[in-house]
């Protein structure tokens, strides 16, 4: 199976033994345990003939309904859209999912997280990767909430209101994919789509105890195939097993990326033992909370007891002056989206915005020197990925507190003093967008007041293969299945 690329006819054919033979090229298999309620799983079911595929999906979008008023996690459930996508063929798998409402899916409006989209128009066809992703027999459901454009770490627009998280709803899911976290967490959907660009898969994935894994820039389809440090968004999904992720990420990835062999390519033994450097503190040298940090050490004993060997290494450039240009680019996207509303909706449009993207684009404006930003980007980039030569893996919390209750980093504060507080906590998952790396969060660990914990790994662009070995390892050492959130659905 090493070998082979899987084709879309193969899509979560979870059938029996089949569904076993879908992990990752050079990984080793995830225990059946950690499968019971997966999308390969629920696949083999439907094409067992234990469960119809109709049967499926109506009983997910029950629990949609349900989990919407308890958790505010959809902008949209479309229940006779998603029962007329039902295929006709018997035994044919139909896997309820949702989209992240910041990409296009034909018939849906698209709405940003915005207020500004309020009255935006139906989306007139899928974006590239969720038309991949829909043609993998998956069948979504709706839209989930996003923060507005995804600009933040929590999913509290003001255009819907907070997202909760399934395992304390006086907490956040995260974000920006919070709403797609919520709705897989909860166990709505065993797959659901997401997408990152400064730590937006990783960071819900945290923070409601599931397997979130960012790959490489230009992996998927639909991404840009160049190595530009600016183009920082990729898309992949939210899921319970490692399983899912990787069927997802090998069955989609692009054909001929510069810098990015085929991962059927990838053939490493199963099981590797890696050299792991680990960073704790954060880029203005804080450390993590004391939660983070009992995760960390408990999770270097852990890789140690599996024959990994685990040091401390330094990162590779300034993180300070990392974090004010990874800002600095931030704000400039923000720019550019108020732009398009401004052009799309007028004066109007951009008044409906909130306060912290309004702000954020004003110091966008004020970018002096966009070349010369665009310069240390591309050294950060090359400096991270030089670094790889004592380590093969990097082992780092994913943000620098193990929750965030809602209204942390809310609307009522002053938008300076949100950033700069978002900034410090999501310390570490920006580097891996902007040098195109792909990154993981494994929920291998609990906070002491029971809320989960997800640890962070990530390696150099193209090691997708690495870190998927290393990440079925993980789930069979310190395996999370069993673990369900006191807001459950499934």
């Amino acid at each position: 199976m090493a070998d082979q690329i899987l084709d879309r006819r193969q899509l979560l054919a979870g059938a029996a033994a089949g569904a076993a033979a879908l992990a990752a090229p050079g990984a080793a298999q995830a225990p059946a345990a950690a499968a019971a309620d997966d999308a390969i799983a629920l696949a083999g079911r439907i094409r067992s003939g234990e469960l119809s595929a109709r049967d499926a999906v109506a009983a997910a979008l029950d629990r949609a309904e349900a989990a919407q008023a308890k958790l505010n996690f959809a902008v949209l459930i479309d229940r006779p859209g998603a029962l007329a996508r039902v295929p006709d063929a018997p035994r044919t798998p139909s896997i309820p999912s949702f989209i992240k409402d910041l990409n296009d899916y034909r018939g849906w409006p698209t709405r940003n997280g915005s207020r500004a989209f309020a009255r935006a128009p139906a989306a007139k066809a899928n974006e590239r990767f969720v038309d991949a992703y829909a043609q993998m027999n998956i069948n979504p459901l709706g839209k989930t909430t996003t923060p507005e454009f995804g600009l933040m770490c929590t999913t509290e627009p003001l255009a819907g209101g907070p997202t909760r998280n399934p395992w304390n709803p006086d907490f956040s899911p995260g974000g920006s994919s919070g709403g797609s976290a919520a709705a897989v967490a909860s166990g709505v959907v065993p797959i659901a789509h997401a997408n990152d660009g400064g730590g937006s898969i990783r960071i819900p994935a945290n923070l409601c105890g599931l397997f979130g894994f960012k790959p490489s820039r230009g992996r998927l389809a639909g991404q840009l195939k160049g190595d530009d440090p600016a183009a920082l968004a990729v898309d992949h999904v939210l899921s319970r097993s490692v399983r899912d992720a990787a069927l997802v990420l090998v069955s989609l990835q692009g054909q001929d990326v510069p810098g990015l062999p085929p991962l059927a390519r990838m053939n490493g033994p199963v099981g590797q033992r890696f050299r792991i450097g680990v960073i704790t503190n954060g880029a203005d040298n804080a450390a993590p909370d004391d939660e983070v940090l009992g995760g960390m050490a408990r999770t270097r004993a852990l890789l140690n007891a599996m024959g990994h060997s685990v040091f401390d290494v330094a990162w590779p450039f300034d993180p300070g002056a990392f974090a004010r240009d990874f800002t600095a680019l931030w704000a400039l996207g923000a720019a550019e989206a108020v732009a398009g509303v401004d052009k799309a909706f007028g004066a109007e449009g951009v008044a409906a915005l909130e306060p912290l993207t309004r702000h954020l684009a004003g110091l966008g404006a004020a970018v002096a020197d966009v070349p010369a930003l665009m310069a240390r980007l591309a050294g950060y980039r090359d400096a991270y990925n030089a670094s790889f030569k004592e380590h093969d893996l990097l082992l780092t919390p994913v943000l620098a507190r193990h929750a965030l209750p809602i209204g942390l980093l809310g609307h009522h504060r002053p938008p300076a003093d949100v950033m700069a507080d978002m900034m410090r906590i999501v310390a570490y998952t920006p580097v891996q967008n902007l040098t195109g790396a792909p990154a993981m969060s494994v929920p291998i660990m609990q906070a002491t007041n029971g809320l989960p914990l997800g640890l962070h790994f990530a390696g150099r662009r193209g090691d997708d293969a690495r870190l998927m070995d290393l990440a079925f390892q993980l789930e069979q050492a310190a395996p999370w299945a069993a673990r369900r959130p006191p807001i459950w659905f499934g």
